[in-house]
């Protein structure tokens, strides 16, 4: 009973959440970016720094899939099918995200019609695609067998809804779970090397960027990786927590995350550190506005503070505690946006030529001012909402939790 009041108290969340964001869509959809607190100087805000939380956040299930049906990592098996519908979902989230900053969607097709080979762009939005589609079939063969047994349950709810996804299969051999075995076996080992440059290119495309030195920079792809595993690690294993998968996997897997902010905090004070010995001012002052600047708090209290030393103080204190260890990811996943919006706006915010803030004055050629506005905040609402209501739906109405818990678990 406690967890479908958690169910309930979500799916509702997830609903109220659609109907006050659609506020901010119906305004881009209408104004486009001239609805958002963005300027000439600061082009990538909050979207941008969502989408890269959707970007971390799939990292650790990622991961998940990969051990369990490339590596055939034992341990991790009841939990594979959750790990893959999670990639699918984020990822189908961090797709919507990322096209309210770029706008215009009717000219998508260009990407075809006329591709730029040498853009990383372009190939962020082919190895995007690819990811979908190769965990859109995963999915569907982890899920058939249990899917082609519930269409044919008498009085099961939805049955119409299984018979659909299982195309009128009515039976299902001991065959067809062969091949679907391999299937997902070829898909995950597939999804190895795309979901690597994937993820590299998504970290290449800051790193190229010559006039933004805490981007452009060789640490760069590193925290890209080690954020992404945080994010994404805390992530699943909060999920294994919340479904009562195992707590064994919970405690393994805090400790992971333990590690892996130990080793974030490091290489995080390793960038302030060069960054103020090198003595380049706009990367000096690229980190004083993190640091020091208008939203000094952002930094210090969300990110360090709550973020990072509160969990790590409870994974070092309860290793044990499944209920200490899924809190202390809790905590990391909900303050993460906040070191995203680090890494994206301060850059941003210093002027590359000296008294160029003086040459014109006008509010969106300014750039230390910039916050997002309501416009922003709404409709980043709406698509944590829109993904949270498909991963609720998701694990109502689809067999990922009972196959997770070994009920005709294969592969």
């Amino acid at each position: 009973m406690t967890e479908f009041r958690i169910y309930k108290t979500l799916l509702a969340a997830a609903i109220a959440g659609l109907i006050i964001g659609s506020y901010g869509v119906i305004n881009v959809l209408i104004y486009g970016k001239h609805a958002t607190a963005l300027g000439s100087y600061v082009p990538w805000g909050m979207w941008v720094a969502v989408y890269l939380l959707f970007l971390g956040l799939t990292a650790g299930a990622f991961l998940i899939t990969i051990l369990t049906y490339v590596f055939r990592v034992k341990i991790f098996k009841p939990v594979g099918p959750l790990a893959a519908f999670t990639v699918l979902v984020v990822i189908i989230s961090e797709v919507i995200m990322i096209s309210f900053d770029l706008g215009h969607f009717s000219r998508t097709y260009r990407f075809i019609l006329s591709p730029g080979f040498y853009s990383m762009i372009f190939w962020m939005v082919i190895f995007t695609n690819a990811m979908i589609i190769i965990y859109l079939l995963e999915c569907y063969f982890l899920l058939r067998e249990r899917l082609v047994n519930w269409s044919q349950e008498e009085g099961r709810p939805g049955q119409t809804l299984y018979r659909w996804l299982s195309f009128g299969k009515k039976q299902y051999t001991s065959a067809d779970r062969q091949q679907d075995d391999k299937w997902v076996r070829w898909l995950s080992i597939i999804s190895l090397p795309v979901g690597l440059i994937f993820y590299g290119v998504n970290g290449a495309i800051f790193a190229i960027l010559l006039n933004r030195p805490i981007w452009n920079g060789a640490l760069t792809p590193l925290l890209f990786i080690i954020t992404a595993l945080l994010s994404g690690g805390a992530l699943i294993t909060f999920l294994i927590f919340i479904f009562r998968i195992d707590d064994a996997m919970v405690h393994y897997l805090g400790r992971v995350v333990r590690f892996l902010m130990v080793t974030f905090l490091f290489l995080e004070a390793l960038q302030f550190f060069v960054g103020y010995r090198t003595g380049v001012i706009i990367e000096r002052a690229s980190l004083d506005i993190i640091a020091f600047g208008p939203y000094w708090w952002v930094f210090w209290i969300v990110h360090l503070l709550i973020g990072s030393l509160i969990p790590l103080a409870l994974l070092m204190a309860y290793p044990e505690e499944a209920n200490k260890v899924a809190w202390a990811c809790a905590l990391i996943i909900l303050c993460f946006i906040a070191v995203r919006l680090n890494f994206v706006i301060p850059d941003q915010a210093v002027y590359k030529l000296e008294g160029l803030e003086n040459t014109f004055y006008h509010w969106r050629l300014r750039t230390i001012e910039y916050f997002p506005n309501l416009v922003e905040w709404l409709t980043s609402l709406w698509v944590f909402s829109l993904g949270l209501l498909a991963f609720l739906l998701g694990t109502r109405y689809l067999p990922l939790v009972a196959a997770g818990k070994g009920e005709e678990n294969h592969v």
